[in-house]
């Protein structure tokens, strides 16, 4: 089945993508939000559901699970 295109937005990336995602197997899933100047990751566990592994505002870094050299400065982000 053909997913569907829709435009982002808050409650579409926090719900549907997220599920659409889940679905298909993405290992990590960033929501960086430049209104709230937040960044949040999700990490499919074991049991193929997404933990929130990580939440940053204003300042931080934010390093991937995944690939260990990859990281982001948050004030580098939305500066």
């Amino acid at each position: 089945m053909k997913e569907k295109y829709t435009p982002s937005n808050q409650s579409h990336d926090l719900v549907t993508k997220l599920n659409i995602y889940m679905k298909y197997g993405v290992k990590e899933y960033w929501i960086v939000n430049p209104i709230l100047n937040t960044v949040m990751l999700y990490t499919l566990n074991q049991d193929k559901m997404y933990e929130q592994s990580i939440v940053k505002t204003e300042t931080g870094i934010v390093k991937s699970k995944l690939f260990e050299e990859f990281e982001v400065d948050i004030e580098d982000l939305f500066s």
